[in-house]
C-alpha cells in the first residue's frame, strides 16, 4: 500500500508540475493550488524547485517585505525553520498558505499576493474564507476532502467559494477553474458540486450580557438601536411575512381539523389519563420505606426490573 500511495503522489506531484508549467507559459497566473491538507500544500510547493518566476528587482522586494516583518519577531522566533525555509520559495514566486503558519507569515503571503509577487500560491481552503484575493486561474488538486469523519466530494458551497476566487474584477475577462479528477466521479455527484447552490448565510448574532454590560459604559449608546441595526434583526425582518402566512395557514388547518367520533376519544383519553395517574400514586406508595422496608428481609430474594435508579 506504501508503495502504490507513492506512486500516486509522485504522479500527481508530475502532473500538477505540468499543469502549473502549462499555466504559467500561457500567462494564465497568478494561480491558487487548493490542497485539502496542510501536508499536501507544503509537499507540493516544495516540489516546483524548478520555478523560478521573479525578477532579480521583485526578488529584493520580497526579501525587503519579508525583512522588515521578521524583524519584529524575536531572535528565537526568527531562527525557527519555518522563518528560515519561507524567504527562499517565496523569492521564486511560490507562496504557501495554511493554519499552521505563524500569523505574521500568513501576513506577510497574503501581502505579497495581494502586490503581485507571488505568482503560484498553494493554499487549504481556508484561504478562500474572507479574504478578497482573488488570482486568474484556480487548481483544485482533489475533489474529494476529509471533514473529520470522513472523505467526501466537496459541496457545492465549497466549490463555488473557492472557484469564486478566479477572475480579477477589471483586470481579467474571464477566471479560469481547472479539476484535477483523481478518481471516476458519478453524473449525480458533478452535478451537486458544479451546479450546486451556495450555502445560506445565517446570522449568529446574539446580544449577550457581557455585551450589554461593555456598551453601558459608552455613553449615548442603546442596545436597542443595535438589535435593530444588526443583519440577525435583518433576516428575522425579512422571514416575518412568510412566518405570519406561516402561521395562518396552520391555524386554518387547526380550525378544519374533524375528529370523527370525537366524545368517544375524549372519553378514552380521559380514562387513559385517570389510569396513568393512578399508577404513578401505585408506584408511589409501593417505593415508600415505610412500606417496602419491612419485606427487604434477610434471605428473601428480589427481582430487580431496571438498573437506572439504582
Amino acid at each position: 500500500q506504501m508503495c502504490i500511495r507513492d506512486r500516486y503522489q509522485r504522479r500527481v506531484h508530475g502532473d500538477l508540475f505540468k499543469l502549473i508549467s502549462f499555466i504559467t507559459e500561457r500567462q494564465y497566473d497568478p494561480v491558487i493550488v487548493f490542497c485539502f491538507s496542510k501536508r499536501e500544500v507544503e509537499g507540493f510547493a516544495t516540489s516546483m524547485g524548478r520555478f523560478d518566476l521573479n525578477s532579480d528587482d521583485e526578488k529584493e522586494q520580497i526579501e525587503n517585505i519579508y525583512n522588515s516583518a521578521m524583524d519584529s519577531l524575536s531572535e528565537e522566533d526568527r531562527n525557527l525553520s519555518m522563518i528560515q525555509e519561507m524567504l527562499p520559495i517565496l523569492k521564486r514566486g511560490i507562496g504557501i498558505h495554511h493554519g499552521g503558519l505563524l500569523p505574521i507569515v500568513k501576513e506577510v503571503i497574503e501581502i505579497l499576493f495581494q502586490e503581485g509577487l507571488l505568482k503560484i500560491l498553494f493554499s487549504t481552503e481556508t484561504f478562500s474564507m474572507g479574504l478578497n484575493m482573488p488570482a486568474r486561474t484556480v487548481v483544485f488538486t482533489a475533489m474529494r476532502k476529509f471533514d473529520g469523519e470522513a472523505f467526501r466530494f466537496i459541496k457545492g458551497g465549497e466549490y463555488i467559494q473557492m472557484s469564486g476566487r478566479a477572475g480579477r474584477r477589471g483586470i481579467d475577462d474571464i477566471g479560469i477553474t481547472i479539476l484535477m479528477m483523481d478518481e471516476k466521479m458519478d453524473q449525480d455527484s458533478a452535478k451537486s458540486v458544479l451546479k450546486g447552490s451556495s450555502d445560506p448565510l445565517i446570522s449568529s448574532f446574539h446580544l449577550s450580557y457581557n455585551m450589554m454590560l461593555n456598551s453601558m459604559r459608552i455613553e449615548e449608546t442603546d442596545p436597542e438601536f443595535i438589535i435593530r441595526r444588526s443583519f440577525h434583526q435583518f433576516q428575522n425582518d425579512k422571514a416575518l411575512p412568510d412566518m405570519q402566512k406561516k402561521l395562518f395557514e396552520l391555524k386554518d388547518q387547526q380550525d378544519n381539523i374533524s375528529v370523527s367520533h370525537e366524545e368517544v376519544v375524549a372519553q378514552i383519553y380521559k380514562c387513559n389519563s385517570g389510569l396513568k395517574l393512578l399508577k404513578d400514586k401505585l408506584h408511589e406508595a409501593i417505593s415508600d420505606p415505610k412500606y417496602m422496608l419491612p419485606f427487604l428481609a434477610i434471605g428473601r430474594v428480589v427481582h430487580i426490573l431496571s438498573l437506572i435508579h439504582i
